[in-house]
């Protein structure tokens, strides 16, 4: 990890998160753990999202910011999972969430008028993974606030890691224009098929 972003030194404790939709929530089971990058099954089409995801996890990136997109079922989320287990055995404060789960998250601060602290909290964590953005992008107060929290993380430096299902010309322009900028950030197409798809065809 690069200096001017801060490294293990800095953030040397994995802080739980007690809020519903984080991580603790959003592992399925046992599928955080379970899904890491020495059993990934690398079809044709996820090499670059692989390896970058991979030197992200490990602090060998010359980037902190990387969006990994493809169609359903092309195993970005086993590889966001991966970097999770990775970034979380190095000591470093880290949580992944659905974005469905943050956008609830959202909308129950507004009720409670507890939005600020909400943000906050997101906005601290040292590394941050948002898996399936783009199936729920919310009203357009929750987009806005969306946008400050990516916004913040930006400005501050923070390793911040966005899967989607979407097309990249179909995301916001600004989350586009973000993660394509080549001095701190990367967009990676994994193009491989549905692994469910593959899985039946090879029995």
């Amino acid at each position: 990890m690069h200096p001017e972003y801060g490294g293990q030194a800095a953030f040397d404790k994995v802080i739980p998160c007690p809020a519903s939709g984080c991580l603790l929530d959003s592992i399925r089971g046992k599928q955080v753990f379970l899904q890491t990058f020495e059993n990934f099954n690398p079809l044709p089409g996820t090499e670059k999202a692989f390896k970058a995801a991979r030197a992200l996890a490990y602090g060998e990136a010359k980037f902190i910011w990387l969006l990994i997109y493809g169609r359903p079922g092309c195993g970005k989320t086993h590889i966001s999972n991966a970097i999770i287990t990775v970034v979380r055995g190095r000591g470093l404060d880290v949580k992944m969430i659905l974005a469905a789960d943050l956008f609830s998250m959202l909308r129950t601060a507004m009720e409670t008028h507890q939005t600020d602290n909400l943000l906050r909290r997101f906005k601290d964590i040292f590394f941050l993974a948002i898996d399936d953005y783009g199936v729920e992008y919310g009203s357009d107060w929750e987009s806005a606030k969306f946008d400050e929290l990516m916004t913040s993380r930006y400005a501050t430096g923070k390793p911040t890691v966005l899967i989607t299902n979407k097309e990249l010309s179909d995301l916001p322009p600004r989350i586009q224009s973000r993660f394509q900028e080549a001095a701190i950030a990367r967009a990676v197409l994994n193009s491989a098929p549905d692994y469910r798809v593959a899985n039946r065809k090879g029995r």
